[in-house]
């Protein structure tokens, strides 16, 4: 099972929301780079970076900064986060960034992701951030009324090989994950999952771990990470 560490920014900064409330934001570093190469460096296998301004605004706000963690390390580099045109996805590929992350755009036109997820493979994520089983969207700014599940299904069904379940009740809380909703999550469906949302404690990582056989191939960890409540080399060997 993959570790993966979180780098989420927002203008121009290592940060975490709590609960994905851009209200309540907590820096880490001024220096996303520096952040990234120090994972890589600890072993990390792939960064997971979230543009939290572009997630909220619907358009790339930090892709300089990630282009430039994506030069500056060897590990390859996913983003999410304001991706939601053609162009869009070009030109985070041509930056040399390994994996697109699309969400709200998946469900707001569910024709145009099929088509992404055609011409672009494995390049391409979905990530399905829920309250209480029920998908949100534009930053997790706006509910939804789709069950969380039912849209994993219909994406698998159009080819999509990978996603990431985020629990937003649980994001950047440190109160464990829901154990139970990703489980039902990940037996549900057959292609690729990785979880996160409130992961606190390397109880928590060896929980997630007993899920790998029903289909969870990671977890992304954040806040606990920057806090020090998990050491990522120790949860790493757990993985």
């Amino acid at each position: 099972m993959l570790i993966i560490p979180a780098v989420d920014i927002k203008d121009g900064e290592v940060v975490r929301l709590w609960q994905g409330d851009f209200t309540k934001v907590m820096s880490y570093s001024p220096d996303p780079v520096s952040v990234a190469r120090d994972w890589a460096l600890k072993g990390a296998k792939l960064i997971h970076v979230v543009d939290l301004d572009g997630a909220q605004s619907g358009t790339l706000k930090n892709l300089n900064i990630v282009a430039a963690i994506a030069k500056a390390i060897s590990v390859p580099v996913e983003l999410g986060g304001g991706i939601r045109q053609k162009e869009a996805i070009e030109e985070v590929l041509g930056k040399g960034i390994a994996r697109v992350i699309l969400g709200t755009v998946a469900y707001e036109n569910p024709a145009f992701f099929k088509e992404v997820v055609l011409s672009y493979g494995e390049k391409v994520t979905l990530s399905i951030d829920a309250k209480d089983g029920i998908v949100q969207s534009k930053g997790w700014s706006e509910s939804t009324t789709l069950d969380a599940i039912e849209l994993a299904k219909q994406m698998e069904a159009i080819g999509l090989k990978r996603l990431i379940y985020t629990d937003i009740s649980r994001d950047g809380t440190l109160m464990g994950p829901n154990i139970e909703r990703i489980r039902n999550f990940v037996e549900s469906i057959e292609i690729e999952v990785y979880a996160s949302g409130g992961i606190a404690s390397l109880e928590d990582v060896k929980a997630l771990k007993l899920l790998e056989p029903e289909g969870l191939s990671g977890i992304i960890i954040g806040k606990a990470l920057y806090e020090g409540k998990i050491d990522f080399e120790e949860a790493t060997r757990l993985g």
